[in-house]
């Protein structure tokens, strides 16, 4: 057996060790994604690509390696293991699959497959045994391993397997596990930069530092999570982030918001500096908030004053009480008045004692204090005349209390409302119940926003608010837990008489007695809950932190001595965590009564997608148009291929970590969806896109939207309404002219992107959308040839026309003479299939070919770069806004702008930053497009059929009388609707008030002329 090294994380070091076993040149033409990442591939393959299976060379491979030598230890990375072999070991050690690999791919597999299913599909006969038939030949023709399995959607979400020669449900399991053993891997495996290597202008940093340094506190499986496009494409999460997520607002980790810390700190970071890169190099030390969760931790807690005090009201006497409140003190002065404080000012319905027993505290004045306060009647009191330990000081008042229900309350808690009443109706509502613990900022499995983790970073509301809003959204609800946490703990009485009281003799001084507690009232038979509905401020071991500290795994092994399964049922329920529903319901209304209380006049729900462009643009600015009207917006985004996740615009007044909240599937959390729009009490919804959802979740968003019940509006922005791939373009890149449903079926048949599983019949898809569209208040168009064309093929006859603003400040216009030299052409946006991709290139290299007086220049980017240089065309690279692009153009001083769009576009933005430059723009005579040129009279419009002929399209753009087309430029004006709400959405009613008691739907003012 080869002999393993350490777990480790890959350094600088590792590089040179792996260097001469890697071959990049091979990495890159294998993996494109990581080449059009722009990152260093050997870099990408010791930080991630080895965990996702790739090879680091043609005669290596990573999964064969690892399963062959490395099975059943600690995962390392293979090539960095390999590499410490000494060179005779290297000889004797096989590095490429051999006849061992399918016995090695059945075993990794196994507990996946299905072998009944796939027999049956497979249709195997004559003992054939199904997995080896499976792993060699069935998922080639496209047969799946089980029912839960689907290997051509794996393939589409993991392409770069494809070249690896395994079956999808191989590399899942093997590199699930790999990536399962990293993301438990102890902390070592991120190494922290120090801050001196750091110059100290940050605006200075190399790339190489920055990387290092944004790689060091990246949660990269946060980033994943909820950026699914990024998983799919197997790029590098902190290459992605570096050159563009953090430009499109995309957080590093839950801890940190690029947009708030942006918007908040925009003059500090200056121009181009990841805000992030800032934040670990600068802003930090300087005490700048990474949220909007407010500054620091939560305060520390400070004592009553003489007023408070005066305001308390006394406990019930025991004997008279429902439930014993039971409090062990020992130090902590002003938390733990805070703590009495609190339980005394929050009225009850149920009758309760409070007993705080003085564990013969070294603080005097706390003991002082203590008594003074019970000499006033305000609760029961005892001393113990020496220190018995927390364990023993509950015992004492478990006897006490005897025949009574308790609650175990630590000296550093604070508690709200009615918290009591609402704890006691779990123990009540089932005679099962033997604990019930609130949700609490630090307490393990019970804690809130994030579980495990001791949340002391402050929120946007207080904990009283917390509370009161899970009173609120998680009324009645609760969960199971295998144990209760005795920061703030209900114990039933008849648990009590059956288990016994704390095991003092096993845990000492305590830490640990509430877990055995818990763990032998669930062998009696009785169960443990979570209250979803009650929070408690949990300042956090004032008392135990240095017993923690010293004693930890002491205590933990005491536990498991006891109870074996502990550990166990506590990594089965973290594994489930039965508490992330209600979790996620409190996030979802702390984000509407966010929403609602940023809003002045009320809230506009957007709905659109989340795959950026022209739709992208159009909203922002509506969004700023709203805002000036009042107006607060909040986005439902289309999760592929499902679901909706929420989304603020980018100048937005709420401030909220939108990341932390989860996707919501339109299937699971309907209820939820729905639940959420009425907490958000939306004064208009106003649909862009469902571009992105299946057939179910589509049929599913409508039903939502329209029984939202506040009415809702439309505007197209695309041809999804009448075809699948929304912009009549082929999967050969041809455009189809709007075909009849028949031609849609072989054209989704013919389209391996296509699930046409989850796509509706054509037909269907027509039906679904003229319903949706015929109940929607309005329906707009940003263009008449759009109203044109898809009005007749869903008989729908009342759109509105209603172009886009438009912002980009024109140039002033100066007179200008063909120059000699080649004819420069302008390329401008991000050039897809149907934004004419085959045009240009074909184009260029037809150019290039016959050595053509013409250049091509693409501002922007295209969907194959490396493609298109070898044509011949330059790429600027994607531009971040409509001034960059106008200073581009500027800059390149083209001829003319070639818009190569090969579908009728709706509106087309691209030709307003060429009429905004002055450059005469030429396009083909479709849709939005030549509609906007034949209505200026500017520009020049070419016959469609151009398209498929570069040598003929060459030629006229050759032919084009450059020096008439700039003298027909007009000046070019910003658009705009003066007010918003009456000029575009047509209404003749006022926005109702936010803080109005119930959302008012808003009402249009009639026909609205085209």
């Amino acid at each position: 057996m080869i002999k393993l090294p350490r777990l480790f994380r890959p350094k600088r070091r590792d590089a040179a060790t792996a260097a001469p076993f890697f071959d990049p040149a091979f990495y890159a033409a294998a993996y494109p994604d990581v080449a059009a990442g722009g990152g260093d591939p050997l870099r990408h393959y010791l930080d991630h690509g080895w965990l996702e299976g790739r090879d680091p060379s043609a005669v290596f491979a990573t999964l064969y390696y690892i399963d062959r030598h490395l099975a059943d230890r600690p995962p390392v990375n293979p090539l960095l293991h390999y590499a410490g072999l000494s060179a005779a070991e290297r000889l004797r050690v096989p590095t490429q699959p051999g006849p061992d690999f399918l016995a090695l791919q059945a075993a990794v597999v196994e507990p996946y497959f299905d072998a009944p299913y796939y027999a049956r599909l497979a249709g195997l006969e004559g003992g054939e045994d199904p997995l080896a038939h499976y792993l060699t030949k069935g998922w080639r023709r496209g047969l799946d391993p089980s029912e839960a399995f689907s290997g051509d959607a794996y393939l589409q979400r993991h392409a770069h397997m494809r070249r690896l020669g395994v079956s999808p449900l191989y590399h899942f399991a093997a590199t699930r596990r790999l990536q399962a053993s990293e993301a438990a891997a102890p902390p070592v495996r991120r190494a922290k930069p120090q801050a001196a290597s750091l110059p100290a202008d940050p605006a200075e940093a190399s790339d190489a530092q920055i990387y290092e340094t944004v790689a060091a506190a990246f949660d990269r499986e946060h980033y994943l999570d909820t950026n699914a496009d990024i998983r799919r494409s197997g790029v590098d999460p902190v290459r992605h982030f570096l050159d563009f997520g953090a430009r499109e607002d995309r957080d590093p980790s839950p801890d940190f918001s690029v947009r708030f810390y942006r918007s908040h700190y925009r003059r500090e970071i200056g121009a181009g500096l990841n805000p992030f890169f800032h934040y670990l190099a600068v802003g930090k030390a300087r005490g700048f908030r990474p949220t909007p969760f407010g500054l620091g931790n939560w305060p520390a807690q400070v004592a009553p004053s003489p007023a408070e005090w005066a305001q308390a009201q006394g406990a019930a006497d025991i004997a008279a009480a429902r439930a014993v409140l039971i409090m062990p003190v020992y130090k902590g002065y002003d938390d733990t008045l805070r703590a009495i404080h609190s339980v005394l000012s929050a009225p009850q319905a149920t009758p309760f004692a409070l007993l705080v027993i003085d564990d013969c505290s070294p603080d005097p004045r706390l003991s002082a204090a203590l008594a003074d306060l019970a000499g006033r009647g305000l609760f029961a009191h005892l001393v113990n005349d020496a220190n018995l330990g927390f364990v023993r000081t509950c015992n004492r008042g478990l006897e006490r209390a005897a025949g009574k229900d308790v609650v175990l309350l630590n000296a550093d808690i604070v508690v709200y409302g009615d918290w009591l009443d609402r704890m006691l109706w779990h123990l009540d509502a089932d005679p099962r119940v033997a604990t019930v613990t609130p949700f609490t900022n630090n307490a393990t499995i019970c804690s809130y926003p994030r579980p495990n983790v001791d949340n002391q970073a402050r929120l946007e509301i207080t904990p009283a608010e917390i509370d009161a809003f899970t009173r609120a959204c998680n009324a009645r609800t609760s969960s199971p837990v295998p144990t209760g946490v005795g920061f703030c703990m209900a114990m039933r009485r008849e648990a009590i008489a059956a288990v016994g009281l704390l095991d003092a003799e096993t845990f000492g001084r305590g830490y640990g007695e509430e877990n055995d507690f818990c763990m032998r009232a669930l062998k009696a038979g009785f169960t443990n809950l979570l209250a979803h509905d009650v929070f408690v401020f949990h300042s956090g071991s004032v008392s135990f932190g240095a017993l923690l500290a010293t004693k930890g795994a002491d205590i933990f092994r005491t536990i498991l001595t006891k109870h074996p399964d502990y550990q166990r049922r506590v990594h089965n329920h973290i594994e489930v965590d039965p508490a992330r529903f209600a979790r996620r319901r409190l996030d979802l209304y702390r984000f509407a009564k966010r929403a609602r209380a940023s809003a002045e006049r009320g809230l506009a729900v957007i709905v659109t997608h989340d795959f950026g462009g022209g739709v992208e643009t159009h909203i922002e600015s509506l969004s700023l148009r709203l805002a000036e009207a009042g107006l607060g917006v909040v986005y439902l985004r289309t999760d592929e291929p499902g679901g909706f996740k929420l989304g603020l615009p980018g100048s937005g007044g709420i401030d909220f970590p939108v990341s932390i909240l989860d996707p919501l599937s339109l299937d699971r959390d309907a209820d939820l969806l729905a639940e959420l729009i009425g907490w958000l009490g939306p004064a208009m919804v106003h649909v862009h896109s469902l571009a992105g959802l299946d057939a179910p979740a589509t049929r599913a968003a409508m039903r939502l939207i329209e029984e939202a019940g506040t009415g809702y509006d439309v505007t197209l922005h695309d041809y999804a309404a009448v075809c699948h791939r929304n912009n009549l373009v082929r999967p050969d890149n041809v455009y189809c002219g709007l075909a009849e449903p028949a031609a849609c079926r072989d054209c989704i048949r013919l389209d391996r992107d296509a699930d046409g599983i989850l796509l509706p019949d054509p037909a269907e898809r027509r039906r679904l959308w003229a319903g949706f569209l015929d109940r929607a208040r309005t329906v707009f168009a940003p263009s008449a040839d759009l109203a044109a064309r898809i009005g007749p093929a869903l008989h729908l006859d009342r759109i509105v026309l209603r172009p886009h603003e438009e912002t980009p400040a024109g140039i002033a216009l100066k007179a200008r003479q063909r120059r000699e030299g080649p004819l420069r052409v302008a390329v401008i946006g991000s050039i897809g299939a149907h934004k004419g991709y085959d045009v240009v290139h074909n184009l260029a290299l037809d150019a290039r070919l016959r050595q053509l007086p013409i250049v091509f220049t693409i501002v922007g980017h295209s969907a194959e770069p490396r493609a298109m240089e070898a044509a011949g065309v330059r790429e600027t690279g994607l531009y971040g806004n409509d001034a960059t692009a106008l200073a581009e153009i500027a800059r390149l001083d083209p001829d003319l702008a070639l818009l190569p769009s090969i579908w009728p576009e709706t509106y087309c933005y691209t030709l307003s930053l060429a009429l905004a430059a002055g450059v005469p723009p030429v396009v083909f005579d479709l849709g939005a497009q030549a509609e906007r040129l034949r209505e200026s009279g500017e520009g020049h419009r070419l016959d469609p059929a151009l398209a498929d002929d570069p040598q003929r399209l060459n030629a006229a753009l050759l032919a084009l009388p450059i020096d008439a087309l700039w003298a027909a430029r007009r000046p070019f004006r910003p658009a705009a609707y003066p007010r918003i709400l009456e000029d575009y959405y047509g209404l003749s009613e006022p926005v109702p008030s936010a803080r109005s008691s119930t959302p008012s739907t808003l009402r249009m003012a009639g026909t609205v002329p085209g």
